[in-house]
């Protein structure tokens, strides 16, 4: 292992493998690995909003002070909106959306279903919940010789160890996006939060044609991720760019499976789901 792969310290608690994180611990983790974003924002909001507060103290012009206080309201309402937008997503309410989507998949019983993730098991935990009657194959497929860009990415993996806690979630870890599942082993497969980190152009694709390897056939596959959207800038600001469009999931996903379904959660999180052909 690398320097660069080593775990950094954190003063965000890790998890433990014998319990289960709350929900508020994930929503805690996911406004801690954002710290960097949320920073950088406010950076440029102190670099306008101060001259112009001090402007308008030191040389008595009133616009200038109440220019800077609207600014800093406005700072103000953005952080809340999008600390609760963040507990949607990440918090109790996050189990409505994960809902939707094993009914959009048309799923239920005692299945068994391949979680596949890039280092966090609140997915696995959320599958088992909505489908309490599924086994869940938790697969870590991240690539660790091909470090994302985002630093969120590597804090999420270093406060979350494999789950213990349930005996329905088996955990499990892929080699080079090749996941350690039989053929034709899994009634359907998620994709989760962060699947837009697998780079495109290769290890994506592997990942996928993994997907449609482990299915049975007439097997589900189901995403739900981030868009690229208004409502999505406004909770995760400018580093929202980076994410995949939706209408490019959409095409991914039809190039590789059928009747593949849309629908939009109000936690403003897209959801697919398609078959295996």
């Amino acid at each position: 292992m690398t320097k660069a792969h080593e775990k950094a310290a954190h003063w965000y608690p890790a998890s433990v493998a014998a319990n289960r994180p709350t929900p508020w611990w994930y929503w805690g983790r996911a406004v801690y690995v954002s710290r960097r974003d949320y920073w950088k924002i406010t950076k440029y909001f102190l670099a306008v909003g101060i001259p112009l507060g001090a402007i308008g103290v030191l040389f008595h012009v009133p616009m200038a002070f109440q220019a800077a206080m609207v600014l800093a309201t406005i700072g103000l309402l953005l952080l809340a909106f999008s600390l609760f937008g963040l507990y949607r997503m990440y918090g109790h309410p996050a189990l409505r959306y994960i809902r939707r989507l094993v009914d959009l998949g048309g799923l239920r019983g005692a299945i068994t279903v391949a979680d596949l993730h890039i280092g966090t098991y609140r997915h696995a935990f959320l599958l088992s919940d909505a489908l309490p009657e599924a086994t869940v194959q938790t697969v870590d497929c991240w690539n660790v010789e091909g470090e994302s860009p985002e630093e969120a990415v590597q804090d999420v993996r270093d406060l979350e160890v494999p789950p213990a806690s349930n005996p329905r979630i088996v955990a499990s870890k892929a080699d080079h996006f090749t996941v350690p599942l039989p053929d034709a082993s899994c009634d359907a497969v998620c994709f989760g939060f962060g699947t837009h980190e697998i780079p495109a152009g290769g290890a994506r694709e592997k990942l996928f044609s993994e997907a449609d390897r482990v299915l049975k056939p007439g097997g589900k596959v189901l995403l739900f991720e981030h868009g690229w959207d208004a409502h999505n800038y406004v909770i995760f600001g400018p580093v929202i760019h980076h994410v995949t469009k939706r209408q490019d999931w959409d095409r991914f996903l039809r190039e590789r499976f059928d009747d593949v379904k849309y629908a939009r959660s109000s936690q403003a999180v897209d959801l697919f789901a398609g078959t295996r052909r």
